[in-house]
């Protein structure tokens, strides 16, 4: 180790008190993080009880790259200006760490490069500049599970400098490891403890994702706790349909337990073809329907991906997207355009109440899409659209025109709410005004419920809109949660209408 450029780049203790102060941690906190519970995981194996539940519960963790520089290229291409004018904004947004991925490849593989390890030591420094602690996932687009010799090897040269480091949040071994593959695993198992080994009391993790994440997380847990290797805690990334998330998540974590569990990727693109500004409020529906349900089911903060959409050329050929394609998940354009999306996540961070709001005055659609509604059940020569020129108060509509019924079900407009059911028997209202124009058959609103692996449960109507030509009428649907019941959803229905029927102003909400 080069201990004169550690410490210019690091570890500067300036006063005696404090480092008697880090010597009482470093020999306490060890020992503390590694309590041992006597609680068993089901397959006989003691599970260890980190006690970074709190320490994750405050953790407010951005996923990061340079617009322009994505993955290998970040470090590459490495802009010491640009990052600190990004850590500036991810500051401004309330986060107080930020996700980095390492690549051995990249960083030179089994001894990493002087330059690659002083350009990641400027990074954690920048990041400190602007109160950010800084989460490292290691082994990024790696794949030599063979090789535990030179992954030991480049373990040690990488983290030594950050041994006990509390500018460190945390260590993914693994970026999304894959527990079916028995290779990966082995390696796993060998270098989690080698990591945890490195880095004292940093806490250490590895990532499982979808799909079936839970059937991933249950593999994860029982092939590490079966051979005495448990992380500190889990992370998952999640990225499926929003309205499962609370019941996933909280099925997740009862999984893991006593171990605590943490979110560490969820998003949703605004890169599909169609209105810019649809794509942007679906984008916010969803993370703030998952923020929520991490927050009802007990979890910290579920971390963004990602900070900013990637530029055109901005990720190489590896990652899989040409031109940048699929990769805007940002909270940001890449041209620095905050979407609504990063209002959202900075009251968040900055401790305001998790907005419920959907687009219900449907003030957001171009043609056939709105914001937060899908169209289902269109029938031939039938028209579900948002009209953006008739509206009960203001202009803006949904209308449904020529449709037809089916064994599948009338043709409507869907939305899955930000709340979803926490209790059987909890009771939920949905409002909608409507009106008709040479209306027929059957104009209602609905409230649908659903269990945990999708399967249709029950549904609650409201009254048919009468036929006819009528002026805006309310229609109003109270409904409770039958046993079993995962989530909802709420529709606007017309079936055998051979009329008009506009639906605007609706709101669900819970009652009591």
């Amino acid at each position: 180790m080069n201990h004169s450029a550690w410490i210019r780049r690091h570890w500067v203790i300036s006063t005696a008190a404090v480092a008697w102060a880090a010597l009482v941690f470093l020999v306490l906190a060890p020992a503390l993080n590694r309590l041992i519970s006597a609680i068993s995981d089901g397959v006989g194996t003691p599970v260890v009880t980190a006690p970074f539940a709190e320490k994750l519960a405050d953790l407010r963790l951005m996923n990061y790259y340079p617009s322009t520089a994505a993955w290998t290229y970040m470090w590459t291409k490495w802009d010491p200006t640009q990052i600190d004018e990004d850590f500036s904004k991810i500051e401004a947004l309330g986060a107080n760490s930020v996700r980095l991925n390492i690549e051995p490849g990249t960083f030179g593989f089994p001894v990493p490069s002087t330059k690659m390890t002083a350009e990641l030591a400027d990074t954690i420094q920048a990041a400190a500049a602007h109160s950010l602690t800084v989460q490292l996932t290691l082994f990024d687009w790696w794949s030599a599970y063979t090789d535990t010799s030179g992954s030991d090897q480049w373990i040690d040269a990488l983290l030594a400098p950050y041994q006990n480091d509390p500018e460190i949040a945390f260590i993914d071994v693994k970026n999304e490891i894959d527990p079916g593959d028995a290779q990966a695993m082995a390696w796993l198992e060998h270098e989690l403890p080698v990591v945890r080994q490195a880095v004292g009391s940093v806490p250490v993790t590895v990532s499982v994702t979808g799909p079936n994440i839970l059937g991933n997380l249950t593999a994860l847990r029982n092939t590490l706790n079966a051979a005495g290797t448990p992380p500190d805690f889990y992370d998952i990334h999640y990225y499926d349909v929003p309205q499962h998330a609370l019941t996933t998540l909280e099925q997740a974590k009862a999984l893991v337990a006593p171990s605590p569990l943490f979110i560490g990727e969820t998003g949703a693109t605004t890169g599909q073809t169609g209105a810019p500004a649809v794509a942007d409020a679906d984008q916010d529906l969803y993370l703030r329907t998952i923020e929520w349900a991490a927050q009802t089911a007990g979890l910290p903060d579920a971390a963004p991906w990602i900070f900013q959409d990637i530029a055109s050329g901005g990720a190489p050929p590896q990652a899989g997207a040409a031109s940048g394609g699929g990769l805007d998940y940002g909270l940001y354009t890449a041209g620095g355009t905050a979407k609504p999306a990063a209002a959202s996540i900075k009251a968040l961070y900055q401790g305001s109440a998790i907005s419920t709001y959907l687009n219900g005055e449907f003030a957001i659609g171009s043609g056939s899409e709105v914001a937060d509604w899908n169209p289902i059940r269109a029938n031939s020569g039938a028209t579900l659209a948002w009209d953006g020129t008739v509206g009960r108060t203001a202009p803006g509509s949904v209308l449904l025109s020529g449709t037809k019924t089916s064994p599948a079900g009338n043709p409507s407009f869907v939305a899955a709410p930000v709340t979803q059911p926490t209790a059987v028997g909890q009771t939920f209202e949905m409002t909608a005004w409507a009106e008709g124009t040479n209306a027929t058959g059957q104009n209602r609103i609905a409230i649908c419920w659903f269990g945990a692996n999708g399967g249709y449960l029950s549904e609650s109507d409201s009254p048919n809109l009468p036929t006819g030509t009528t002026n805006w009428e309310q229609l109003q649907v109270t409904s409770s949660a039958p046993s079993g019941a995962a989530y909802e959803l709420i529709y606007l229905e017309s079936g055998d209408n051979s009329g008009t029927v506009h639906f605007d102003d609706v709101t669900f909400t819970e009652e009591g």
